[in-house]
């Protein structure tokens, strides 16, 4: 029987990826969520079988649930014979199953499992952002050959691009900004903060302590991973995490738990409920990370006709199976969604979505933004609300995920990203610094921060571009010597009495890098400050031989090369990075006498000022360190 579609019509943009994609043996399809890639697969699959005289395809989902779903969307829009089959199904019927049908749908780890009874022409790939590291999907890859491949995605981080061209194929990418009007329907987004009761304030000082107490260490995280927990999900997560037998509740449980006791289990519950309480709505989906959050939501809020989707770890594929069907009548109108509704869930439409746990992931952020953009003919509004927790990492994680929407091409009304990031910490740090170049020392004392906790926001304001860094010389060299652990010894640098000086090897070539500590951070207006308050920063030999190398990322900071002076150098790194963002370069410099070498790091945004202070910066480093070091 021919292979064919039936009862569905492709859109244009449906078919558009579809001749992107059977032009070529190899291909990515990655279009935002609920715009139908499944039906492209469907496409391609009859294309392939029909016209390419391929016998046999396999498609791999990510979990059991979604090789069911993906079987009966098969089976009821295509008249290819398919088979599922998982690792529930006994090895001895499984070899003679494989053999079944055109088309057969399993998960990676079944098919790595069963690798000798792989027999097919073509691999179809879903959620194909997975396939990189040591997944399933990758491992397939690696070790089964396919003279066809397609793979399907939401959203592809830009960190995994490469990989996963490489692994797949090139990439045929839509945002919601690419699809006519009629697909993309109005809606609002609204965020609804939620302040730490008093109570919450003491454990958030326990744990800031304890961060300053581990600071160095290799437990320095878990305080700040508690703080994560504490501001997105609530008392109760972090009490949960602080009850099990763990290293974080080893050195947090004593001091902590009493005070959680004190504390409301889940303080966002007030502006959630007020979130449902202010819009009309017929279906809202909240999603939450935690289990424990869930189940206490669906008791919380028993007003509302609720069902809960907790993922396949926690409920079996028919309890899964389930509980989506509940979710579809239309008497359920609020569905509390752990994971399983973000990847591959065929949810229901929801005209209003809250997003209690928010997530740093963008390709998390997006995926739940699609939950509520799936086209079903109505002009009405939908609305997103974001529960967040203000001067918290809650609240920097909600922007960051913003940002990347917009990126991706949604427009997310009613939330302006600026006003935002003025109430985050990120932000204080930027407010900090208007008009006021800092090193890194002087702004922990003017926000009266520890530098560790600091540090992240400096490093979240840089890759967004927010402001940029330069180096100093320090008075005592042997500072920046110590930036690179072990070579002291090894290249004969150091003080060789008590004076203290530098003292310099003739043999060999002693590299000098600096430290985070030799740090001023700016903003681009305020480059001239530094011109008259800091002119050794910027001053140095135009004639200086400078080598960059530089990209519009650290993965592609290796991508252009120059050698030359500060003109040069500026005006081929502006060129080449004309479409770019922002940049991270290397530059260094070598000099024969007296014999030394350095090689400093910098990150900011692409324009041609700042582009141009980086390497006026380089040069002055340069020429400081020749003037000291032939005293």
């Amino acid at each position: 029987m021919t292979a064919a579609l039936t009862g569905i019509t492709p859109r244009p943009y449906q078919d558009e990826a579809h001749e992107f994609a059977t032009r070529r043996d190899e291909a990515v399809v990655c279009l935002p969520t609920g715009t139908g890639k499944t039906l492209v697969g469907c496409m391609w699959a009859r294309t392939r079988l029909h016209e390419s005289a391929i016998d046999r395809i396999l498609i791999l989902e990510p979990s059991r649930f979604l090789v069911e779903q993906t079987h009966a969307y098969y089976d009821e829009y295509t008249t290819i014979p398919t088979t599922k089959l998982d690792g529930t199904v006994p090895p001895s019927t499984r070899s003679r199953q494989w053999h079944n049908g055109d088309i057969v749908v399993t998960t990676p780890q079944t098919a790595v499992n069963d690798a000798a009874n792989l027999d097919f022409d073509a691999v179809i790939i879903d959620e194909c952002h997975h396939t990189t590291g040591q997944h399933a999907f990758a491992q397939l890859l690696d070790h089964v050959e396919y003279r066809y491949k397609l793979g399907l995605s939401a959203t592809i981080p830009a960190s995994k691009e490469r990989d996963i061209t490489t692994a797949i194929g090139p990439i045929h990418r839509r945002s919601w900004t690419d699809l006519p009007d009629e697909h993309v329907p109005e809606w609002i987004g609204e965020i609804y903060d939620t302040p730490y009761p008093d109570a919450y304030t003491d454990v958030v000082d326990i744990l800031e302590d304890a961060r300053r107490e581990f600071a160095g260490t290799r437990l320095a995280g878990l305080p700040t991973l508690g703080i994560r927990m504490l501001c997105r999900d609530g008392a109760l997560a972090l009490e949960e995490t602080l009850r099990r037998n763990t290293v974080m509740s080893d050195i947090l449980r004593d001091d902590t738990l009493p005070v959680l006791d004190t504390c409301p289990a889940v303080h966002k519950l007030d502006a959630c409920r007020a979130a449902l309480d202010e819009h009309d709505f017929e279906k809202a989906v909240l999603f939450v990370d935690r289990v424990t959050i869930a189940k206490q939501l669906d008791a919380e809020l028993s007003e509302y006709t609720t069902t809960t989707l907790l993922g396949r770890v926690h409920t079996s594929s028919d309890a899964q199976q389930a509980a989506v069907e509940t979710a579809q009548a239309e008497e359920t109108d609020l569905i509390i969604s752990t994971a399983a509704g973000e990847e591959g869930i065929d949810l229901p439409a929801a005209d209003l979505l809250i997003v209690w746990s928010n997530v740093v992931s963008s390709v998390r952020f997006i995926q739940r933004l699609g939950r509520i953009m799936r086209p079903d003919g109505t002009d009405a509004p939908r609305n997103a609300i974001y529960l967040a927790t203000p001067d918290s990492p809650d609240y920097e994680a909600l922007r960051r995920g913003i940002d990347e929407a917009h990126r991706a091409g949604l427009d997310i009304t009613n939330i302006n990203t600026d006003t935002l990031l003025t109430r985050s910490s990120v932000g204080r740090v930027k407010h900090a610094l208007e008009g006021t170049p800092q090193q890194r020392s002087d702004l922990a004392n003017t926000l009266n921060q520890p530098a560790s906790k600091l540090d992240n926001w400096l490093r979240t304001n840089v890759r967004d571009s927010n402001v940029f860094y330069l180096y100093r010389v320090p008075e005592d060299l042997n500072e920046w010597r110590q930036a690179s652990n072990g070579l002291k010894n090894a290249f004969g640098f150091g003080s060789d009495d008590d004076s203290g000086e530098t003292q310099l090897a003739d043999s060999v070539r002693n590299n000098f890098s600096p430290t985070k500590d030799h740090r001023y951070y700016l903003q681009e207006p305020d480059i001239h400050i530094l011109e008259t308050d800091h002119p050794d920063l910027l001053t140095g030999n135009e004639t200086t031989r400078l080598s960059a190398s530089y990209g519009p990322s650290h993965q592609d900071s290796g991508k252009h090369s120059e050698y030359g002076n500060v003109d040069t150098v500026t005006n081929t790194m502006t060129d080449n990075l004309a479409d770019a963002d922002s940049f991270y370069a290397t530059i260094s410099t070598d000099s024969r006498n007296p014999q030394f070498s350095f090689q400093m790091q910098y990150q900011g945004t692409a324009t041609k000022p700042v582009i141009n202070a980086t390497v006026r910066n380089a040069a002055a480093v340069a020429t400081t360190l020749t003037d000291r070091l032939t005293e």
